[in-house]
Formats: C-alpha cells, sequence, structure tokens
C-alpha cells in the first residue's frame, strides 16, 4: 500500500523539477518570460530578485532588432532596481541611455526631472561626483528665484521642483564628498575641471545659506576652491571670490585657523591687483580682524583695524567724517528699517525718478513704479552727478565690466500699499517683508538680478559688490544671521540700500560687522565719535551699539501697536540725531 504513494510523490517531484527546468530555461530564452518574471517580482516588492531577469529581458530583447526608443522604459525600471541593489553604477549607465531617447523627451516635464534626478543620484552614490554637480548646478539654474530664501507664490511650478531636488540630495553630497581623493582621481583636463569647480561654486553657495547643509557646501567649495587656486592661482579673481563664501562658513563652522588662510590668501591677492593703498581691501581686513578677535588674537585685530584706517584716512582725508545738525531722522536717508523701526502707511518719498532715465538696465517695464528709486541727491554737490540712481548706474556698469555678468534692478521703490498686498498674497512664509517693515517704500532699496534672477552670493557680481559698493554709498541690508525680518531666515544677498556715501564710508570703517541696522539706529553717536577720531577698538566694547541697543529696547517696550507705529514719541526719538548724539558726549 506504501508503494503507490510513493510513486505518486516521486513523480510529482519530478514533475515539478521538470516544470522549474523548463521554466528556467524558457525566461533564459524567451524576452517576454524574463518580462513577466521581472514584473512579477517588482510588483511583489522584491526588485533585488528582479534584476537579472529585466537584465534578461533586454538583453534579448537588444538581440532580436529593439531600438533604444523600445527598450528606454524597461531601463528605468531595471535601473531602480539596481539602485536598490547598490549597483550604481550600472544604474547609471541605463538612465543615461534612457533621458538620450525622444521616449524621455515625450514624458512630462515633471517625469523627466524625476529621472534626471535618479541619476544625479546614482552618479553620486557611485562616486561619479562631477556628473552629479552638472546635473544639479542645471537644475539650480532652472530653479532661478526659488532658490533663494523668498516664498514663490506658485507651489507647484517647476522651478520649486526643481529647487526641491537640490535642497534633497544635499546629504548626499556630504557622505559621497573626499575632496583629497576626488581631486586626486579626476584626470580630467584643465577645463573639465574647471567646469566642475564652477558647478560646485553654485552648489556650495546654495547650500551655505541652508543651516542644515553646513558640511555638503564646506565639502563642494573646498573642492572648488582648490581646484580654481591650482589651475587659476591664489591670486585669480575666482579663486578670491571663493574665499569671501567659504571663509564664513569656516567661522560659521569654527574653523577660524581655514578661514584665516582663505583670508590672508584672499587679502594678499587683492593687495596684488587693486595696490596696497586701495580702501577696497578694507572688506579683507575687516573679515582678517573679526577671525582674530575670535582667535583672541587682539594685537592683531587691532593692527588690522589701524591698517584700515589708514588706507581710508589716505583715501579720503583727515577730517573725512563730519557731525551733521540734528534733524528728524524719520525722513533721512540713512534711517533703519526693520520690525522694529516701522515706516508709517503715508511715508511716501517726493523726489521718486525712473531709474531707465539714469542708464540703469530693468529687469521690468521702465513706467512701473517699481523701476523707480529716490533721486536722494547730494545738498552740497551738483544734483545731476551725485545722487542715488547715479551712483548705482555706475556701480552696476563698473561690476558688469568686471564680472561681465547681466545686472540689472529688480524692484525699486513699493508703496506700502503694494507691498501689503503682496504680504496678503503670501502671509508669513518665506521672507515677504509685511508692510512698513520694507526699505523699499523708501524709495532707497535696490533689488539686483542676474541674468534674470535674483543675485547669488556665488555670482561674480556679489563679490564686486561687496568690495565696492560701499564707494557708491550703498550697503547690504540683510545680511547673514540678521533678525530685521519675520521668517527663520532673512538673508537677501540681492537687497542692497543707499545710504550715502559719508555714511557707507563710516559703516565700512567703524561699524558693527553685519549690522547695519543697529549701526543706522545709533548713527549719531558713530559720526561725532569718528569725527573726533574714535573708532571702536578690537576686543572692546562698542559705546554706540550698546547705547542704542539700550535705547532700542526702552523704546519697544509695552504693547506691540505701539512697538511698530513710527508717530510714537519714544521710537521716533531713537530716530533723532539729538538724543544719542548727546549720549555720545556723556
Amino acid at each position: 500500500m506504501l508503494r503507490p504513494s510513493f510513486n505518486f510523490a516521486g513523480a510529482f517531484v519530478l514533475l515539478a523539477v521538470g516544470f522549474l527546468g523548463y521554466f528556467n530555461v524558457v525566461i533564459r530564452v524567451d524576452p517576454n518570460a524574463a518580462l513577466s518574471r521581472f514584473n512579477t517580482l517588482i510588483d511583489s516588492g522584491a526588485p533585488a530578485r528582479a534584476v537579472g531577469h529585466g537584465e534578461r529581458a533586454l538583453a534579448m530583447q537588444l538581440k532580436q532588432g529593439a531600438n533604444k526608443e523600445d527598450v528606454a522604459a524597461l531601463k528605468t525600471r531595471i535601473a531602480a532596481a539596481q539602485i536598490i541593489k547598490a549597483r550604481y553604477a550600472r544604474a547609471s549607465v541605463l538612465l543615461e541611455d534612457a533621458l538620450a531617447t525622444n521616449w524621455a523627451q515625450g514624458l512630462d516635464m515633471r517625469d523627466r526631472i524625476r529621472l534626471e534626478n535618479e541619476l544625479g543620484r546614482a552618479y553620486i552614490l557611485s562616486n561619479s561626483i562631477p556628473e552629479a554637480v552638472s546635473i544639479y548646478a542645471s537644475f539650480l539654474d532652472h530653479a532661478g528665484d526659488a532658490a533663494a530664501h523668498i516664498h514663490i507664490a506658485d507651489n507647484n511650478s517647476l522651478a520649486v521642483f526643481y529647487a526641491e531636488f537640490v535642497t534633497a540630495v544635499g546629504d548626499e553630497f556630504t557622505e559621497a564628498l573626499d575632496h583629497t581623493s576626488i581631486r586626486n582621481r579626476d584626470k580630467r583636463g584643465r577645463r573639465a575641471k574647471l567646469v566642475t569647480a564652477n558647478h560646485m561654486a553654485s552648489l556650495g553657495g546654495f547650500y551655505s545659506m541652508r543651516e542644515e547643509s553646513t558640511y555638503a557646501a564646506s565639502s563642494l567649495l573646498s573642492i572648488a576652491y582648490e581646484t580654481r587656486r591650482m589651475l587659476l592661482g591664489g591670486d585669480h579673481k575666482d579663486t578670491v571670490q571663493l574665499a569671501l563664501i567659504l571663509g564664513p562658513l569656516y567661522t560659521r563652522m569654527g574653523k577660524l585657523d581655514e578661514a584665516e588662510e582663505l583670508y590672508l590668501e584672499a587679502f594678499h591677492a587683492q593687495e596684488q591687483v587693486k595696490g596696497a593703498n586701495n580702501p577696497d581691501l578694507s572688506l579683507y581686513i575687516r573679515l582678517l580682524a573679526g577671525v582674530y578677535e575670535q582667535q583672541g588674537r587682539l594685537t592683531e585685530a587691532q593692527a588690522m583695524l589701524v591698517h584700515m584706517r589708514n588706507l581710508f584716512r589716505d583715501a579720503f582725508g583727515e577730517q573725512r567724517y563730519e557731525i551733521n545738525q540734528d534733524s528728524d531722522r524719520r525722513a533721512d536717508i540713512n534711517r533703519p528699517v526693520s520690525q522694529y523701526f516701522m515706516l508709517e502707511p503715508s511715508y511716501a518719498p517726493g523726489d521718486l525718478v525712473p531709474a531707465s532715465s539714469y542708464s540703469i538696465p530693468t529687469g521690468k517695464a521702465p513706467e512701473l513704479d517699481e523701476m523707480k528709486l529716490r533721486l536722494a541727491a547730494d545738498p552740497d554737490a551738483d544734483p545731476r552727478e551725485a545722487n542715488l540712481p547715479v551712483r548705482l548706474a555706475q556701480l552696476i556698469s563698473s561690476c558688469r565690466s568686471e564680472t561681465g555678468e547681466q545686472i540689472s534692478l529688480r524692484s525699486g521703490y513699493r508703496s506700502y500699499g503694494t507691498q501689503h498686498a503682496v504680504h496678503q498674497r503670501n502671509g508669513n512664509r518665506g521672507t515677504v517683508t509685511p508692510a512698513g517693515m520694507s526699505e523699499h517704500q523708501t524709495g532707497l532699496a535696490a533689488d539686483i538680478n542676474i541674468s534674470g534672477r535674483f543675485m547669488r552670493q556665488s555670482d561674480r557680481t556679489f563679490q564686486c559688490f561687496e568690495e565696492n559698493a560701499f564707494r557708491f554709498g550703498f550697503l547690504l541690508s540683510y545680511p547673514p544671521n540678521n533678525g530685521y525680518l519675520p521668517g527663520e531666515d532673512s538673508y537677501e544677498p540681492w537687497h542692497w540700500r543707499y545710504v550715502g556715501v559719508q555714511t557707507a564710508h563710516l559703516y565700512r570703517e567703524a561699524g558693527p560687522y553685519h549690522k547695519p541696522q543697529e549701526f543706522l539706529a545709533a548713527l549719531p553717536c558713530y559720526r561725532e565719535r569718528a569725527a573726533n577720531g574714535i573708532f571702536p577698538a578690537a576686543g572692546m566694547e562698542d559705546i554706540c551699539l550698546s547705547r542704542q541697543a539700550d535705547t532700542t529696547i526702552a523704546a519697544t517696550s509695552g504693547d506691540a501697536p505701539a512697538m511698530n507705529d513710527m508717530a510714537t514719541q519714544d521710537t521716533a526719538r531713537i530716530l533723532n540725531n539729538g538724543i544719542l548724539t548727546a549720549q555720545s558726549r556723556q
């Protein structure tokens, strides 16, 4: 009785083995069977097991005459499985082939961008860093204004889609980058290396503005800097440009020795180009002095500051600052404007002029109010030659000649009503400034475009503005880590504000670094002390800054509406020369 049962079981096993053998043969010789098995495993959540069947189906289809268009979609699915199996180099080859087809060009734009992003990630994971940065630098270009710290009204725009992918891949760059091994491994030619360095500079500048991407930024920028330094020289303007982005990043990370080295090399490079007595060197002197102060090297910091003041004395005269007569600073061109120093709704400048009338390139229709600026003419000079639009035109022309970049005015004057409407439309997302807090209402602020998008710190023009804008009466209103506007980060490298030449000189020479609003609020104190040859010393308390802070606290205490009402007596006193001038004599 047992024999028939045993025979039946044996027969079943033989049949099963035979079927499996047949099935194995079929999926190895029949592309449709192999593809069906691939799809089944993918659908069942086993992509790693599916890879071999997919590759087999692909190879058989190609052998039977399928063209690249026919297999493009299959290649993308196999690539996704290869990524899961950590075969990143193979995945990148498959994605490259698929994206080079007409099939890919016919995809929905977002689907194609997703595939490009997968290719970029595969490049990173396979240590093909130059290829990866090329993709994400291109994404950054397509992102345009969405790459800035501003709210884009259309969250579904392609620009935002691109920017989100660049942001998301920062951690993968951090894990993959080893600048020493990459530099030693890169056997490409000089031109290709410089192109990659440019891409890394753009991406590094983007990541440097995001606290969570600090390490990705420092890795990308350090590779770009060393590449330019090796191929162009430490004194080349493009190498120096990166020192101005990487140095502050190192300082923020506590790498003060590395920051010092960068700033020293940049200072000596600019000294050779501009001459030892050029006050433009003051930017690098301030940066070096700041590092020395943080290192506790106060004697060296003070020596740098004295050197800078000697440069200013030789360039602008012994009596380069004067104490202005007392006035109500609510009407002055150098009044502070922020969430603590509000503009009243009725405030409107009476001397607006079209920027285009002064040869300033405009990014919008010249007749729009937003393409107007205050004349802000100097009272003691020819108003046709000494005013805001003339000086902005000169600054733009100088930087355009130096950098070759396309520079234009993005935004000038905006009324209280216009600002209110924009903020109502966008809410508190991003750094769209509520009405009353915007310097644009004064007609003294200029947002700068580069090639039709907001200026970035990785643009050459930004370096030019940082070095030279003070000569023309402009300063950077919203530097890194400021708290002047609502929002998590209101750093705006594109936003430059006119305060007059003498005030801008004083800010560069004696003002608190990257604290323009505090400086403007305490301006009468700084003016009087500078006119008497008294400047802040390294490591010592800034008398003007501490007094201004005390006065601001007193003036802004109480109910919120009172704090934000520029017509109140307390807040008006902060903006009156008489109060702080009297304090500075005590």
